[in-house]
């Protein structure tokens, strides 16, 4: 369920800037946000006071201490990078929440989350909050071009044991040599699987889950990118082609319906004729 309704503009300072290769983490003291986010939702940075650029970009909240909000990204548009560049004390403007979250499941015996490059977002919080909900063991799949790219295992684990995470690369760099839906071998059959990146990568991980042959009642979702200008269903331009129950195509929203949708309801071959969401 979206929480569009909840959504305000917050404003507060950047508390801290850390790097990891080519990841960057913003973290910032917005206290309305911390509060309300769930797990999945995100929430719209402006890059700039002034008009350049004039929208503002989407953001997976990654974590939440107190009063605090953490975001991911990557320096990949004009957007990325001033916010990439901006300084502790620098006011941080945030739209938010907004957006459907995952749902997390409670009790479950395991839960394996599968990331791609910057995807990895979404899951610090996840995880936190599986576990919170008694799942007693999760395992993160963690995949990128290379190890530049790779977002650090301990920022999903947060010293809980519980979490096990396992890392491929494309180029061999860290990891297993390969794509991160290869390393589906090395979880154990899930109560729930979730899953962020690419939407190539996310096709591959849902043909696949296709061959395991998971129940019906297993919980199979997908956080879901798209050019997304306004975050709150208005300008229309992040829709996703979708199948209804009955098999019918149709289109959804991916600030509203999503960005987490159920794997099984996306259309996935439609999907991958769409262009990409590479314009941050």
């Amino acid at each position: 369920m979206s929480a569009t309704l909840d959504a305000r503009v917050e404003h507060g300072p950047i508390v801290s800037v850390e790097r990891f290769g080519h990841l960057v983490e913003l973290t910032a003291r917005l206290p309305a946000l911390a509060s309300a986010v769930r797990p999945g939702q995100f929430a719209q940075l402006r890059c700039s006071a002034t008009t350049v650029p004039l929208l503002r970009r989407p953001f997976s909240v990654a974590w939440t201490d107190g009063d605090l909000c953490t975001f991911v990204l990557d320096e990949v548009g004009v957007g990325t990078r001033l916010l990439a560049a901006m300084q502790p004390d620098a006011e941080l403007d945030a739209l938010g929440p907004l957006g459907a979250g995952f749902t997390v499941v409670h009790e479950a015996g395991h839960a394996v989350c599968v990331s791609g490059g910057v995807g990895c977002a979404p899951f610090p919080l996840l995880v936190r909050e599986l576990r919170r909900a008694g799942v007693a063991d999760i395992t993160v799949l963690n995949g990128a071009a290379s190890a530049a790219k790779l977002y650090p295992p301990e920022r999903f684990q947060r010293g809980d044991t519980a979490v096990h995470v396992a890392e491929a690369t494309d180029d061999g760099s860290r990891g297993r040599h390969g794509r991160v839906t290869d390393l589906l071998d090395l979880a154990p059959a899930p109560a729930a699987v979730y899953a962020c990146g690419p939407n190539a990568m996310l096709a591959s991980l849902a043909a696949a889950l296709d061959s395991i042959g998971l129940t019906r009642d297993t919980v199979a979702e997908a956080s879901l990118e798209a050019p997304m200008g306004c975050g709150f269903g208005t300008c229309l331009g992040c829709a996703l082609p979708v199948r209804r129950a009955d098999d019918e195509a149709a289109w959804a929203l991916c600030c509203t319906d999503g960005p987490v949708m159920r794997m099984r309801d996306v259309d996935w071959h439609e999907l991958s004729l769409l262009p990409g969401a590479d314009v941050a």
